[in-house]
């Protein structure tokens, strides 16, 4: 069975500029009591990133990567969801970044 929590994804910026780092933060809210997370996972299809995201001290998730000089100018789809200490893994939140230059 799924983990069932909500999933919440900002940037700092929705847009950035090759070369640019930019960071994700995601928070993962109405847990389960009896769910306990143990990796949250960014995922950009487009560009064959999987990775594994930063726990912080307050329990959210961050995420900073720097946007490669060859990266075409688009919008990218970004996928993020959590897996539990059981190995299940929950609902998937997709955000759009947009490359602009």
């Amino acid at each position: 069975m799924n983990p069932s929590y909500e999933v919440k994804a900002t940037f700092q910026q929705n847009e950035g500029k090759r070369g640019e780092q930019v960071t994700m933060k995601v928070e993962y809210v109405n847990l389960a009591p009896d769910i306990e997370l143990d990796k949250s996972i960014v995922r950009i299809p487009d560009y064959s990133i999987f990775d594994v995201m930063k726990r912080e001290a307050d329990g959210t998730y961050t995420w900073s990567y720097t946007i490669p000089w060859e990266a075409p100018l688009q919008t990218y789809r970004i996928d993020v969801y959590a897996i539990d200490k059981n190995g299940n893994r929950g609902a998937m939140e997709t955000v759009s970044f947009q490359v602009t230059g």
